[in-house]
């Protein structure tokens, strides 16, 4: 079932969708999904990682990247999702990222809008936080615009310079 918002709908990624995009067939996967697909669109989702868990737990799914389908287009233009269900805490890791073309026009701030009311009344999330290069000035003012604020910078070994930004649910506004 995907979450609707006024000009997007968030798509579940099932396990096939998911081995379609690790096999970067994109006609393959606009016939499961029944929208077009872009070829760069298949280098936004972290396919491998999302398979790994949905094999250990299928019903984490709902929780894990999902298409961000353009409805008047009937095309893919980016990814949302969280990193893992909710912790024991109530918490999620919020990812996101929409293609270039698409980007500054709000999409995905109605994404993440839309996620995140959704992921808050199934009850199982309080918190989301985010992580994000810490010279990606366009992302930082998206998070800042949507309620998250500041928490920490620092240097991750893997990532690089991070800067750490949470909200508490639902998003303010």
């Amino acid at each position: 079932m995907p979450i609707r918002s006024e000009r997007l709908d968030l798509l579940e990624l099932s396990e096939e969708a998911l081995e379609r995009i690790i096999a970067e067939d994109a006609p393959g996967l606009a016939s499961v999904l029944g929208v077009e697909v872009p070829e760069p669109w298949l280098a936004a989702v972290q396919a491998e990682e999302n398979h790994k868990i949905i094999q250990a737990d299928p019903a984490a799914t709902p929780w894990l990247s999902r298409g961000i389908v353009l409805r008047s287009a009937r095309r893919l233009v980016g990814e949302v999702g969280f990193h893992q269900p909710p912790d024991d805490l109530a918490v999620v890791e919020l990812g996101y990222e929409v293609l270039p073309e698409y980007r500054r026009q709000g999409i995905a701030a109605e994404a993440i809008r839309a996620l995140t009311g959704w992921a808050h009344s199934t009850g199982r999330a309080d918190t989301v936080y985010v992580t994000i290069e810490r010279r990606n000035e366009a992302s930082i003012g998206l998070v800042r615009s949507l309620g998250f604020r500041f928490d920490e910078d620092y240097d991750d070994p893997v990532d690089g310079p991070i800067v750490f930004y949470e909200s508490a649910l639902p998003l303010p506004g």
